[in-house]
């Protein structure tokens, strides 16, 4: 830790977030005042959309910039349309609407990284459109400016992120993998020279491979080679994974597991090879293990192991693999019943505003919806929504008083569009200085992008207090409402997503006892089955004990079942 972080900690500050925040508040004023100069209506959309893209990484940051454009371009051409087929009909505007934004969060549920985030922005930048067009006749002008400014949001943020950015942080990912690889290893080691995995830490080793695999997400970013290498370490912890299981599963069943000192030796020869990071001594001390581990009754799973650490140094010595990796190896867990859910809920709380919306007819109505299905869609993957919507909200009334306040005392007294912008510039520059605090970071983001989103700059500019404020309101209101429903419509917590995961194991196991499987069946079973085994370590670890003997218990019922069919 260099002198410099120390200082920044001492004062409840961290030093990587806060240098990440000072680029990134350049960079998005850097976009301000270039979507100001190409004549663009709302230039502050383009700091919003570097605020939003910029990444620690370049791999983030290159395939969240491409999700973004791609949910814009979808997002701002189905606006348009509903636009178009609806005209001022404000009920059917609303309800095509919302029937657009709940098919995206549903879909986006369903999927895993930033593609999710893509169909996530398609809902709310049709919102977006709907929501701010005054007249049929602006409809076309805002679609194109909405697209120009996100455009010119990435592309900024992508050029000053790629100059002050890391490359990857690949490096440390490889590395823990690496070093978990190794004591896993030895821990084999143990269980082999004793004959037993009494008092050995199984369980803890599953679990650490299972934050391992949450960081595979953003290990497989910016490449079609970064997708490869986060799909072949996924093998290898399924692989691991697939070992410890029958370990747990032989020792529950009372079947005992033969001492082998020249096994126990040849896993502590492998661990070490590992360590030192020798790829040839790898090589060797791998396929030295085959002929050993052959007597046990733990071969198919090393020789799982064996394949998956043989591609991986493959991929590492080439940059491709010997074979390509099986996509059954790798699937991955689909919680179908919590989508549904956040799709209803989404549909029953945006239709209910869309129709006090047609009902009153009250403009700032539609800074609601706006605000709704952002809130429902954006967070609805988070693993307490109603909680973080309680800093959603700090951080966007804080984002709306600014913004008020500004509207009343300095836009006024400005004569052009520059100077209007200029009175924003010190907020957009400096709206990373709370995101680096330990206290203000929840909310922190919440409140630039409000802020953003309340200032649009026009000449002859009047400050109308009843309007401003009563706009201000519906958009910091969206999150008390988010949070209302997400405590009360399905209630979503960790607790809750224990239970779908448990519920999606229950029935696939009752189909797994119905039917006799293929071996391609079998593997796709397996890679689903080992995925949703380590969502429920991973969120076991953030319970209680007792979460944890569910865990443990549903590891040996799914490897019994699987065991069944070999």
């Amino acid at each position: 830790m260099t002198a410099t972080t120390t200082k920044f900690a001492q004062f409840g500050f961290d030093y990587t977030r806060f240098r990440f925040g000072i680029r990134t508040g350049s960079a998005a004023c850097l976009a301000l005042f270039l979507a100001w100069a190409l004549g663009l209506e709302h230039p502050q959309w383009a700091a919003m959309t570097v605020w939003s893209v910029s990444q620690p990484t370049r791999g983030l940051l290159l395939e969240k910039a491409g999700y973004r454009a791609l949910g814009t371009i979808i997002g701002t051409t189905v606006g348009i349309l509903i636009v178009t087929l609806t005209l001022d009909a404000t009920f059917y505007a609303g309800l095509l609407l919302t029937l657009w934004v709940v098919g995206c969060v549903y879909t986006s549920t369903l999927l895993h990284g930033l593609i999710s985030y893509g169909a996530v922005l398609a809902g709310y930048s049709a919102s977006m459109v709907v929501l701010l067009t005054r007249t049929t006749d602006a409809l076309l002008p805002l679609g194109i400016d909405r697209m120009i400014t996100v455009m010119l949001g990435i592309f900024t943020a992508l050029i000053i992120g790629y100059l002050f950015t890391y490359k990857r942080a690949e490096q440390t990912l490889v590395n823990r993998v690496r070093r978990h690889t190794a004591a896993n290893l030895q821990l084999l080691a143990k269980a082999f020279a004793q004959g037993s995995i009494d008092k050995l830490p199984i369980h803890e080793q599953i679990t650490q491979l299972a934050h391992l695999e949450t960081q595979l997400a953003e290990h497989g970013t910016g490449s079609p080679s970064a997708h490869l290498s986060a799909r072949l370490f996924r093998r290898l912890l399924n692989a691991q994974l697939g070992i410890f299981a029958q370990l747990e599963t032989r020792y529950f069943s009372n079947e005992g597991l033969s001492a082998s000192e020249p096994l126990s030796e040849a896993l502590n020869t492998c661990a070490q090879a590992i360590i030192d990071n020798d790829i040839n001594a790898m090589r060797t001390s791998i396929a030295a293990l085959q002929p050993l581990v052959a007597e046990t009754p733990l071969a198919a799973a090393f020789a799982e192991f064996e394949q998956a650490a043989t591609e991986r140094l493959a991929f590492r010595e080439s940059g491709a693999t010997a074979q390509s990796v099986r996509a059954p190896s790798v699937l991955l867990h689909r919680d179908w019943r919590g989508a549904k859910e956040t799709a209803l809920r989404t549909f029953a709380v945006m239709a209910l505003i869309s129709m006090f919306w047609a009902v009153t007819g009250w403009s700032q109505i539609g800074f609601l919806l706006l605000g709704a299905s952002v809130m429902l869609t954006l967070f609805s993957t988070a693993e307490n929504p109603a909680k973080t919507m309680y800093y959603v909200f700090l951080g966007q009334t804080a984002g709306a008083s600014l913004a008020l306040l500004i509207q009343a005392f300095l836009w006024p007294h400005t004569d052009s569009i520059f100077t209007m912008l200029l009175c924003l510039l010190p907020v957009v520059l400096l709206a990373g200085i709370p995101m680096a605090h330990n206290r203000t970071a929840p909310g922190s983001m919440d409140a630039i992008l409000v802020f953003l989103l309340l200032m649009q700059p026009n000449l002859h500019y009047e400050f109308d207090a009843f309007q401003s404020v009563s706009i201000a309101l519906a958009v910091i209101a969206a999150p008390l409402l988010a949070m209302a429903s997400y405590r009360l419509v399905f209630p979503t917590n960790l607790r809750r997503r224990q239970r779908h995961i448990l519920q999606a194991l229950e029935r696939e196991l009752h189909e797994l006892n119905e039917r006799k499987l293929s071996e391609q069946q079998l593997l796709r079973y397996r890679a689903r089955f080992y995925h949703r085994l380590f969502k429920l370590y991973q969120i076991a670890d953030k319970l209680d004990f007792n979460a944890k003997l569910t865990a443990a218990r549903w590891l040996i019922r799914v490897q019994q079942a699987l065991d069944k069919q070999t």
